[in-house]
């Protein structure tokens, strides 16, 4: 792992929330990492939040500093001015989920716009809800053969999921948890959607960095200048990236940013001691 510097300034910097932003023990974003978008904010630089979840699902995160905001995975875009991008999922993708669940083959989460609902509740569904600290309630899916829907999350364990991708057509699937995997549009996710911030904002993908833990920000951590995995992250996501942070419980953003020299201050927590 190369040592901490930077020759390009950075402009923009994305943050995954679950596992990045927020932590899995607390659900709450820690003091540093506020402490890390306020000042990233006043030294210039725009913060974006890059996520799966929907919109309905980030009231923990506070968006005083945050410029915009890539959700779902990147098929639902948008800033203080409103909608810069959306794409639901194909109809007949969405038919052939709906009939899965209606076999018992799975169980799965309905994400549209403006809200979301469940076919019905299982163990996997359950652990994963734990761990998010979120629910939905259970709903008729039928109402998805005739709705927008956005994302989807599949609940599925690793090794487990042909049975979707060899029935549709127009589906991506990404884990970052073990419990379920998120299925949008095929060519979607959030590098696309990073990549599409950078054109709108006009900032070069050099000037660009980004923090994720997970599965799914594997991808846009290869359209920014430079990535950072949480320590807490997955090991491939570990492996990928240009730098490896502390655990975001143990002041990872708020060090990353001070050792790329993006804000003042000193180490904190375990970094200190590095």
């Amino acid at each position: 792992m190369p040592s901490w510097t930077r020759t390009e300034p950075v402009e923009a910097a994305f943050f995954d929330a679950d596992g990045t932003l927020l932590s899995f023990a607390t659900h709450q974003i820690p003091e540093s990492t506020k402490q890390a978008l306020h000042e990233l904010k006043r030294a210039g630089v725009k913060c974006f939040l890059a996520t799966g979840r929907p919109p309905y699902q980030v009231d923990m995160i506070d968006i005083e500093d945050m410029e915009a905001f890539i959700l779902f995975n990147g098929q639902f875009v948008l800033n203080r001015y409103g909608v810069i991008f959306q794409q639901p999922i194909d109809p007949d993708d969405i038919r052939v989920v709906v009939d899965q669940v209606h076999q018992g083959l799975y169980n799965c989460a309905f994400m549209e716009a403006t809200k979301c609902y469940v076919s019905g509740r299982d163990e996997l569904l359950e652990r994963a809800f734990e761990a998010a600290n979120i629910d939905m309630p259970t709903e008729d899916i039928d109402q998805a053969l005739d709705h927008d829907i956005i994302q989807l999350n599949i609940f599925l364990g690793p090794g487990k999921t042909d049975i979707v991708t060899k029935n549709t057509k127009h589906l991506k699937l990404t884990r970052w948890s073990p419990n379920f995997v998120d299925a949008f549009p095929l060519g979607g996710g959030k590098a696309r959607a990073v990549a599409r911030m950078l054109r709108h904002y006009e900032i070069p993908p050099e000037h660009a960095i980004c923090f994720g833990d997970g599965g799914n920000d594997l991808e846009m951590f290869g359209v920014v200048g430079t990535s950072i995995a949480m320590g807490n992250g997955n090991p491939e996501v570990k492996e990928f990236a240009d730098y490896v942070t502390d655990d975001v419980d143990h002041d990872g953003v708020w060090n990353a940013c001070v050792r790329l020299g993006l804000i003042p201050g000193k180490l904190r927590g375990n970094g200190a001691n590095q």
